[in-house]
């Protein structure tokens, strides 16, 4: 197995002036508006989904791709106190954000990096994470994405999986949720949205260890496994 080189950001100097996104502040903004939108405070949601699912002595090293600002992975952060995590963005604004708004947790950092192509030796982490993130990845390099995690993650480690899906006919209220969603999202969201997330993730040599739905189908949890 060989390691994959790190990328190098061509964005280094605008990180250094400071220069960072708008998006990069009102994400936090949007997502908590998304999670109150379903009937839920977000911060809360998140670790009490991160403590249900996840098996942890604290000690792990975990990856949160996608990270965006960050937000996800300081939770994690202060759930895993004497491990590492680590947290990889491709957007340099977004990790300059998380890297100036979380800088009290010494067991926490932050990457900029492409997640079809991922900066970390084979066998690297004991848990990946993707929280609200996959939807976001283009239908033509999701395969990439899996393969990359699958390859990072250590043999009995685990891919924890959190993100939307097309929520059941009978629930007309939550249809027009995902209709309200398909407004900021572009066509690779609604695909995965459409997708048997169970089949995909096995056919990328993913085993099912738990799993779960909330606000009545719109959002799932999977905790999955590499076959061996």
């Amino acid at each position: 197995m060989t390691k994959t080189p790190p990328l190098t950001s061509q964005h280094s100097s605008s990180q250094k002036n400071g220069d960072f996104s708008l998006k990069a502040h009102l994400y936090s903004f949007f997502t908590g508006f998304l999670y109150l939108f379903g009937g839920a405070r977000e911060s809360r949601f998140r670790k009490k989904v991160l403590q249900q699912f996840l098996p942890s002595t604290g000690e792990e090293k975990v990856l949160d791709i996608c990270c965006a600002n960050g937000k996800q992975t300081q939770t994690l952060a202060s759930l895993f106190p004497r491990g590492t995590v680590v947290g990889v963005d491709i957007d340099p604004k977004m990790i300059f954000y998380a890297k100036k708004h979380f800088q009290n947790f010494s067991n926490l950092k932050f990457v900029c990096g492409d997640v079809s192509r991922l900066p970390f030796s084979d066998n690297s982490f004991d848990i990946v994470t993707s929280f609200l993130a996959l939807h976001e990845i283009p239908t033509t390099l999701l395969s990439l994405v899996l393969h990359e995690v699958k390859r990072v993650l250590k043999t009995m480690g685990y891919f924890l999986v959190f993100d939307f899906q097309l929520p059941p006919k009978s629930f007309s209220s939550l249809n027009l949720r995902y209709y309200a969603l398909r407004l900021f999202e572009n066509e690779s969201a609604a695909f995965f949205m459409m997708l048997d997330h169970k089949q995909l993730f096995k056919k990328f040599g993913f085993k099912l260890h738990a799993a779960q739905t909330y606000f009545k189908g719109l959002l799932f949890c999977l905790l999955l496994q590499p076959e061996k």
